[in-house]
């Protein structure tokens, strides 16, 4: 009975997000979410509905409370994720049907967990290889789907974990941002990405396409702003 309990607040929180079909219910049921929202339920199922429920039901220690509460986040995170990759695998569509299957997935997860910024992402494998669908990015070729130097990946996981690191290390370095490399793609010491002059130009026009017709920065936003 002590377990049905606490499983009914906690899918009472999760409900909404559990129910979303589109981004903007993702936003409605993720802009408020606090240790607030917790305690209410918490309150109000304890006076108005159980009565006096005594204080380990209902994790009233904080080292309880604070599980449950990261379990919820968690649960949310994932359920936006799926939105997300949802939203990335419409907008490759858009762009050829013919990539890896994996890529949505892959795309998602390595920007989430490297922090950088999944349009933009998107915009330098679309320019570089169509998504691995031309050039370098082939499977029948090197899999290098950002055009990384002349590595050879014996998966599309190794190429962006690479680039995601190459990122990190060598041009989002000193202060500097995605929004950066847009007008000057160099490394902290000066060296060019791409040897097209115009490389910035291209990909700036890509990134602001991804921007103004899919949904995708501001899920992105949506889950890093529940930690």
């Amino acid at each position: 009975m002590k377990f049905k309990r606490v499983l009914l607040c906690a899918l009472l929180i999760s409900l909404p997000v559990l129910s979303m079909t589109n981004v903007n219910k993702a936003k409605i049921y993720t802009n408020g979410i606090d240790n607030k929202q917790v305690t209410m339920c918490y309150d109000k199922y304890d006076t108005a509905k159980f009565g006096k429920i005594d204080s380990i039901l209902f994790a009233k220690d904080s080292l309880k409370k604070d599980s449950i509460y990261k379990s919820i986040l968690k649960t949310r995170q994932d359920s936006i994720k799926e939105i997300l990759i949802d939203e990335v695998d419409k907008y490759m569509r858009k762009i050829t049907p013919r990539f890896h299957q994996s890529l949505p997935r892959e795309f998602v997860n390595h920007s989430l967990e490297y922090g950088i910024d999944l349009s933009f992402m998107l915009a330098q494998t679309q320019l570089e290889t169509i998504f691995g669908t031309a050039g370098a990015g082939r499977e029948s070729s090197r899999r290098s789907l950002f055009g990384v130097a002349v590595r050879r990946y014996s998966s599309y996981q190794e190429a962006i974990n690479d680039y995601c690191k190459l990122l990190k290390k060598s041009y989002l370095v000193k202060g500097r941002t995605e929004h950066h490399l847009m007008k000057r793609y160099t490394t902290g010491s000066g060296a060019r990405y791409a040897s097209n002059p115009h490389y910035e130009v291209e990909l700036s026009r890509t990134y602001n396409n991804i921007i103004r017709n899919t949904n995708i920065d501001e899920i992105q936003m949506q889950i890093q702003s529940l930690g």
